[in-house]
């Protein structure tokens, strides 16, 4: 039997593999819910309502996110650099605040970036704001305002901006000194 061969029909198959991989939750769950509507017809239907209307009052939301997080994918990395290097440190402070929300994934993967600022001269208190405002999460937000309400969810992501810059004033306090 030829080598190339075998190789190529081990990938096809691995690729047919992840293919039908990917439907096993959703059509576990839809299996999982024929199966509750059987024994107890009348709470599934509660169920699927609830959920239905769950996913009307996050939809409107979700979609702001959504667009935000297409906006941050326009933000040119270089021309943000060099807004945030020659402007003033309350300037700094605020596009941090935003960089840092709008910012997701790993923390490792920011680091790099994170050195390059340092090295350009933006403060330790910014970098930390950046640090601070990730743990405000936009993608999230939407679960935050359907449990806790919506006044709590602004109320929450303002103080947490309130407090990165509070804590940025603080590292640059700090690192003043023991300069």
């Amino acid at each position: 039997m030829d080598k190339n061969n075998d190789k190529s029909n081990g990938i096809g198959k691995t690729k047919n593999k992840k293919k039908s991989s990917k439907w096993i939750f959703p059509s576990s769950v839809l299996a999982l819910y024929l199966f509750l509507y059987f024994i107890d017809s009348a709470k599934t239907l509660g169920a699927i309502a609830y959920a239905a209307k769950l996913a009307k009052s996050i939809a409107p939301i979700l979609l702001i996110v959504l667009f935000f997080m297409f906006l941050f994918n326009l933000i040119d990395e270089k021309r943000l650099k060099k807004t945030i290097e020659g402007s003033p440190r309350y300037l700094q402070y605020l596009v941090m605040v935003i960089f840092g929300t709008f910012s997701h994934g790993p923390i490792y993967a920011w680091y790099p970036l994170m050195k390059d600022f340092r090295e350009k001269g933006i403060s330790h208190g910014s970098i930390s704001i950046f640090l601070y405002a990730r743990g405000i999460k936009l993608s999230l937000l939407p679960m935050l305002a359907i449990y806790f309400g919506l006044k709590y969810a602004i109320v929450l992501t303002l103080v947490m901006a309130a407090f990165s810059c509070i804590q940025g004033l603080l590292v640059d306090a700090v690192m003043k000194e023991n300069a």
